[in-house]
């Protein structure tokens, strides 16, 4: 069994609820982990959750999570002990239903400023579906303690995973609901780094993109790519192009 679930506040408590967040995410042990989203409840309220885990001893986690349990107070704190499977599957049923249109837009960050918490809180109240959500997961631990040049993964510091995970049920709506989307990630990604995770990059992302995300690492790929792939065969994805 492992620590697991989220906290709910109302979104006119968002801000106060992910400067928290930004604090407390950034001192968290290898063990715990938390994520932050903006998003419609079912009964179509908006909120602010922060979704906690511990993979440990549960009286440790309890102690480690109690400060995010307690904060607000939030109006439903779920965090119980569960199997590790179930944890896995949380969110499931929000981000990987069948069927369902989405579109991403992703980056990363090594800060959650204020603006970058207000422009998100805008996006939050001016959502084109109640399906989508706005995204932030931390990334920490062991894998920011891999050499930079270990791995094809450059971007090992400590930072935020930021995305807007746009979802709606009616193909006729893409037009409209991808139009929102990028106009919304206009706004927002002045406030991060440029780099994402490459499994985040949008089809209609620009090709710098990639660079950015490989950050240091890019030219050792590409000339990696033009020794086993000169003629870019392997191109249908987040392309590095042979040196």
């Amino acid at each position: 069994m492992v620590l697991g679930g989220m906290v709910l506040h109302p979104l006119d408590k968002a801000k106060e609820v992910l400067q928290f967040y930004r604090e407390f995410s950034s001192n968290l042990p290898d063990e715990a982990e938390s994520f932050a989203a903006l998003l419609t409840s079912p009964d179509g309220d908006a909120m602010v959750a922060i979704m906690l885990g511990y993979n440990g001893p549960i009286d440790e986690g309890e102690r480690v999570l109690r400060p995010a349990r307690e904060f607000g107070p939030p109006v439903a704190d779920l965090v119980q002990p569960m199997p590790y499977e179930v944890r896995q599957a949380m969110l499931d049923d929000a981000f990987a239903a069948h069927g369902v249109q989405r579109y991403w837009k992703s980056s990363l960050t090594e800060t959650l400023s204020d603006d970058f918490i207000d422009v998100a809180i805008e996006g939050a109240r001016n959502f084109a579906s109640l399906l989508s959500a706005i995204a932030i997961f931390r990334i920490h631990g062991a894998a920011t303690r891999v050499d930079t040049d270990a791995t094809a993964f450059g971007m090992r510091q400590a930072q935020w995973d930021c995305n807007i995970i746009s979802q709606w049920d009616d193909p006729a709506d893409n037009e409209e609901q991808i139009t929102w989307t990028r106009e919304f990630w206009a706004k927002m990604e002045p406030h991060t780094s440029g780099g994402t995770y490459v499994n985040h990059i949008a089809a209609d992302d620009k090709p710098e993109r990639v660079r950015a995300s490989y950050g240091p690492n890019y030219d050792r790929l590409a000339a990696l790519k033009k020794k086993y792939d000169p003629t870019n065969m392997f191109r249908l994805n987040p392309n590095i192009r042979p040196a």
